[in-house]
């Protein structure tokens, strides 16, 4: 067994190295994908931001090994692009028929994440092309603090508390009949 966790890192290690950029979003990436290569990504991270760019590529990137560690991680889920708060659009919010406003909530992470029902989920997971676990990763982050919010304060600005699906729906205007049917589960 040990044999083969060895394999799956150095897979692992090897499409980090050919990956096009090795930026703070490329190794987080990378990181939340495998916590247990933690240190050896950031070190890998380190070589390579060190590396002169006149120096030959250390990797051979037409290894077979290197080819078949980067399909693996390709085939493990990471087609799916990161979530951002460019990715809440007019439309995610006409497929899940509701309202911008109220998809801006969700944008800025205002709802606590047990409210969402699993379907729920699933569909907003869905419209946003990402996984249930990335949504719920991204939802369970710290509330957006509104654009230029502690220059119109004299005091600092401070985080609310967040509040349900429900009542977010409630507040952007939608009829109870309207939650019933957004929030049903399949």
């Amino acid at each position: 067994m040990p044999d083969q966790r060895k394999d799956n890192a150095e897979e692992t290690l090897s499409a980090f190295a050919v990956e096009p950029s090795h930026d703070k979003a490329t190794l987080d990436f990378y990181l939340k994908q495998h916590p247990e290569l933690a240190n050896e990504l950031i070190d890998l991270s380190l070589e390579l931001e060190m590396a002169d760019p006149t120096e030959e590529d250390v990797f051979d990137t037409d290894s077979a090994i290197v080819n078949t560690a980067w399909a693996a991680f390709i085939a493990g889920g990471a087609t799916y692009a990161p979530i951002t708060a460019a990715s809440f659009t007019r439309e995610v919010a006409h497929s899940l028929g509701i309202k911008s406003s109220a998809l801006m909530g969700l944008r800025d992470k205002k709802v606590e994440i047990q409210s969402l029902p699993i379907a729920f989920s699933t569909r907003l997971s869905r419209a946003l092309a990402t996984s249930v676990e990335r949504l719920v990763e991204y939802l369970a982050g710290p509330q957006a603090m509104p654009v230029g919010a502690s220059f119109k304060s004299d005091a600092k600005p401070e985080q609310k508390s967040k509040i349900s699906i429900e009542q977010l729906l409630a507040e952007c205007g939608h009829t109870p009949e309207q939650i019933a049917n957004i929030l049903r589960e399949d």
